[in-house]
């Protein structure tokens, strides 16, 4: 009910601000006493939830960066696990990135193949290296001392 609504009945001013008053107390009874408290309390969460609008917007992109980060530590300790495999196998570290698997037990079978085939050996020698007998400066020297 609006004053408008009863200046168009014709009602008198008079009438209209008692009528208004008698209103105004309805609506007032009407009201929960603890009206303003819930009103505040209703700012409150208003405000918090505003606050917590703006931290969610400000962490929708850590998900993808945690993933990212997560990816980035399990190929940081796959290549450790692979160079203390190489190492332990007597593989060169070089060769270490080209162990395949991605569990420990794998990449150690992997490693053992690549062990086999990469073994360090000696070379042969291309000539004999033991001194030639009739070559010992040693046995010339007696020789000579003998009368030979």
């Amino acid at each position: 009910m609006t004053r408008e609504f009863l200046e168009k009945l014709g009602l008198e001013k008079e009438v209209i601000d008692q009528i208004m008053k008698e209103h105004g107390k309805a609506i007032q009874s009407a009201k929960p006493q603890d009206y303003d408290e819930i009103k505040e309390e209703n700012e409150k969460l208003k405000s918090t939830i505003s606050e917590l609008e703006t931290a969610v917007e400000e962490y929708k992109g850590y998900k993808d960066q945690l993933a990212e980060k997560d990816s980035l530590i399990k190929e940081y300790e796959l290549k450790n696990l692979k160079y203390r495999i190489a190492v332990e196998a007597g593989i060169p570290i070089e060769l270490a990135s080209r162990l395949t698997g991605e569990t420990e037990e794998e990449i150690k079978k992997d490693a053992e193949m690549l062990s086999s085939l990469v073994a360090r050996k000696q070379p042969l020698p291309l000539k004999d290296t033991e001194p030639n007998k009739d070559d010992d400066p040693y046995k010339k020297l007696l020789s000579g001392l003998k009368g030979e």
